[in-house]
């Protein structure tokens, strides 16, 4: 049996929640920087065959992309898995990358040789289904104890993510390590589509998706580069509303990804920053990368919510 659904998504935090998130009871996943998943694994009896199939949030077939992934996929044992996770390269310190993921996701089909330098790997924190059993309706506790009975004969290409109730081992590995964050997530929580407050994002830095909404140029007429953009979100009434702008002084790839955002909008990034200031401007705003992954409703005003 498949599960046909849309992802269980997070509510935002800040870091002031953990404690009171910890005396709760919750668990604290890491939160690795890739590229969310829904992989299924499937017999294909007709064709004698095992099936792999690998989904993004807003519907993109990554199977095409990650040819390494869907052969370690195949090789997980289970006759079907329906499994929700995060794609990402590692770097040299073993590590999630996300430059590097974003390398290796420039080309639709990668050629042999990209895979062989930019080998992916499957981050598993959810199991939806196993064989013809929907897990989605066990609590989380339930079913992460599934899957780390099932990841210990995995192939290396596929594991999971550091999941713990101990918020200080967890918070450690993100802030020594310089990760993004963690999940919490309420041991009793079913798995359901969509936005629910049983899963709280809490990232070491505070980030929102922004629309780019104007350019100012720097440099002679036709040699400009971009100099910074200006960023949006948008209003529960429809309306854009400008929060600032941000330097577009970047890594060369990223610029080269932000040129062809322009020539092809909408262009949305992930902006960090410090705070946001009484007028409703964000102070410090840094551009960390190009969202392919979100479509421009992911840029609303209530990013800037803190609520559990």
């Amino acid at each position: 049996m498949r599960v046909r659904m849309r992802f269980m998504l997070a509510e935002r935090g800040s870091v002031t929640d953990l404690e009171r998130l910890a005396a709760r009871g919750f668990f604290f996943d890491l939160k690795v920087d890739g590229i969310r998943a829904l992989v299924e694994l499937s017999d294909d009896a007709e064709a004698q065959s095992r099936r792999v199939e690998m989904s993004s949030r807003n519907g993109l077939d990554l199977t095409r992309r990650f040819p390494d992934l869907v052969k370690a996929v195949k090789d997980l044992g289970e006759q079907g898995l329906t499994l929700d996770g995060e794609i990402a390269v590692r770097g040299a310190d073993g590590l999630p990358s996300w430059p590097l993921t974003q390398r290796r996701t420039a080309q639709s089909t990668p050629s042999a040789s990209l895979v062989k330098e930019l080998p992916a790997h499957l981050y598993v924190f959810d199991v939806l289904a196993i064989g013809p059993q929907d897990t989605t309706s066990l609590p989380f506790q339930r079913r992460r104890d599934l899957i780390e009975e099932l990841a210990a004969g995995w192939p290396s290409a596929v594991g999971l993510t550091a999941c713990s109730r101990d918020l200080e081992a967890v918070w450690g590995l993100v802030v020594a390590n310089h990760l993004e964050g963690v999940i919490a997530k309420a041991p009793a929580s079913t798995y359901r589509s969509g936005r629910s407050r049983d899963w709280v994002k809490v990232k070491v830095t505070q980030s929102l998706t922004c629309l780019v909404g104007g350019v100012e140029w720097a440099g002679a007429e036709g040699v400009s580069e971009p100099r910074s953009l200006h960023l949006y979100l948008l209003a529960e009434t429809g309306d854009l509303v400008q929060v600032g702008k941000a330097s577009a002084g970047v890594s060369a790839p990223m610029r080269k990804q932000l040129l062809a955002g322009i020539q092809s909008p909408p262009l949305l990034v992930e902006v960090e920053y410090s705070q946001v200031t009484k007028s409703g401007v964000l102070r410090h705003p840094v551009i960390r990368r190009v969202r392919y992954d979100v479509d421009v409703l992911a840029c609303r005003t209530d990013q800037l919510n803190r609520r559990l």
